[in-house]
């Protein structure tokens, strides 16, 4: 299989959701929202302990849906490419400019790996668990309009289906003889706009039929959304949120 093949099935198929239980079935959306936030103040910790504690903390909380760990697995090694390219510039450009030691740099770059570690493992988690249905459901019970939310979740929702026809137009193209795997780097990207075009004009009339689908049904007209399921926080909701409000203070306070 080529390797931008690959990456793309697994971007793909990492992040879908899973009908499977786990522990984070089980959890309020809106306490997930709130791992979430959490997660992001404690990857902004510039101390090396503090995100390796972080990063610990999050370990500790994705042990009980081993699951988590081989589809975080399939997202790291989706933006692996990215990351090492990022980082080897990031390394060259210091060390040329601003004459930076190399173990100060790769220090750096390091806390970066981690912090992508951390969201990854984190996101990868709320994402298999938690629904687009009740993302919004949480996101409104907070004040958001539900008209923007829909806006945002569509968009989430599309993404997998959208990685999905790229691939299947990456392997039709390649039927009819092109050869993206061929060439230098300028001929291989020139040759990535036969996928990019239809790509893009498939996302256009599949966002026509939407707007068209939800004129249809009067999307819009009441500005009061209900749910068939209210949201109701329970006791395993508030001991993981004092859990990661716990954590997120001895990360910042305890730890120097």
């Amino acid at each position: 299989m080529p390797v931008e093949r690959s990456l793309l099935k697994n971007i793909t198929t990492a992040l879908m959701y899973e009908e499977e239980r786990c522990f984070y079935h089980d959890l309020d959306p809106r306490a997930k929202l709130f791992y979430a936030t959490v997660v992001l103040v404690m990857v902004s910790a510039g101390s090396i302990v503090k995100l390796l504690a972080a990063l610990g903390f999050v370990l500790a909380l994705t042990s009980p849906c081993p699951r988590v760990f081989k589809k975080a697995l399939h997202v790291l090694t989706g933006l692996a490419p990215f990351v090492a390219l990022t980082a080897l510039f990031i390394i060259l450009f210091t060390m040329a400019f601003s004459g930076g030691g190399i173990w100060e740099t790769l220090l750096e770059q390091f806390k970066v790996f981690t912090r992508v570690v951390i969201v990854v493992l984190a996101v990868t988690a709320i994402a298999l668990s938690t629904t687009p249905y009740e993302l919004v459901q949480a996101l409104t019970s907070l004040g958001f309009r539900y008209a923007h939310l829909y806006a945002l979740v569509i968009a989430v929702r599309f993404i997998p289906t959208i990685l999905t026809e790229v691939g299947d137009i990456f392997d039709a193209q390649r039927s009819r003889g092109l050869e993206l795997e061929k060439g230098s780097i300028i001929e291989r990207i020139r040759k990535f706009n036969a996928i990019l075009i239809p790509a893009f004009v498939c996302s256009l009339l599949r966002a026509r039929d939407l707007a068209e689908a939800l004129e249809l049904r009067a999307f819009g007209y009441s500005t009061k959304r209900t749910f068939y399921k209210p949201l109701k926080l329970k006791k395993r909701d508030l001991l993981f949120i004092t859990l990661a409000i716990s954590s997120a203070l001895a990360v910042h306070l305890l730890i120097p």
